[in-house]
């Protein structure tokens, strides 16, 4: 039986045109300038529907999103983690980057704001219909931890604005971030929990009991700004202006964030987003649900 051997001319014809042919897509891939984009873990699922929309209309950006806790981002930004953009959701880890010099100031502006909500585990609807019954009826509260986590920090205000931080504190469960409070109390490991309200359209079986009262924690709000000494700064002013856009804006209240239009005070640096169609439309949208 006579084994068919192919010329060597042929397979180095063969390998060459293949070559050519997967050569593009290499190309193509290698071409896309990736941006490392740091965002406060609240922000997860409107961040991804804004990404998917973004690369659609800019194939050459790679938008790479990292989500973590305010706090534990901002120190990968002191250490000299790769990051293009800072979305923080509190002023206070914004503000540490902004006195070491690691943000570009005239980039930094209040993006949303959101609202803080008390939840409660499925086996605990009955008993815990408000702030005033967790005292007696939570076994465990959950909460981020306040000393890096913003929704832990608003949180630890509202209850010690209602006289109840003392008497839960020994009590707390505290999470490494927004999200796992959210498990915590939706899996029933926890009685209750405060997170935002934006994080509650996930919830499964765990419901929200009330809002935190109005003035019982200081207002929440996402700055954002661009990382001094980034890479590709034109690429990622690029994508923050798209997320201060009307149409970025909706999305976002899709999400339940309100879109601020924040005026800039004589000598605060903190500058107009630019998304004032919007809020008003947040709200409507929240009572609705």
């Amino acid at each position: 039986m006579k084994r068919f051997v192919m010329p060597v001319c042929q397979v180095v014809l063969g390998g060459f045109l293949l070559g050519l042919l997967i050569m593009p897509q290499f190309a193509q891939a290698g071409q896309r300038i990736t941006v490392p984009v740091c965002a406060a873990m609240s922000l997860k699922d409107a961040m991804m529907a804004l990404k998917s929309i973004y690369e659609a209309r800019h194939p050459d950006v790679l938008l790479e999103i990292n989500f973590a806790s305010s706090g534990a981002l901002q120190k990968q930004i002191e250490q000299g983690a790769p990051a293009e953009l800072f979305l923080s959701a509190g002023q206070k880890q914004m503000d540490a980057l902004a006195d070491q010099h690691l943000i570009v100031k005239d980039s930094r502006c209040d993006l949303l704001g959101n609202t803080l909500v008390l939840i409660v585990a499925k086996e605990k609807h009955q008993q815990i219909k408000g702030f005033d019954d967790l005292v007696q009826n939570a076994s465990n509260f959950a909460i981020g931890h306040p000393e890096s986590v913003p929704a832990g920090r608003y949180g630890k205000q509202t209850l010690a604005t209602l006289g109840l931080w003392g008497q839960l504190e020994n009590r707390m469960i505290l999470a490494k971030n927004v999200r796992a409070v959210l498990a915590y109390v939706d899996s029933g490991n926890a009685d209750a929990g405060l997170v935002y309200r934006t994080d509650t359209l996930t919830l499964q079986s765990a419901v929200v009991a009330a809002s935190a009262p109005e003035h019982s924690h200081s207002p929440i709000i996402y700055p954002a700004a661009l990382v001094a000494n980034g890479k590709h700064p034109e690429q990622a002013r690029a994508f923050l202006a798209f997320m201060k856009s009307a149409e970025a804006g909706e999305i976002f209240a899709r999400y339940r964030f309100i879109p601020l239009n924040t005026q800039p005070q004589p000598g605060n640096q903190v500058k107009d987003c630019g998304v004032r169609t919007w809020t008003e439309i947040a709200m409507r949208s929240d009572k609705t649900r």
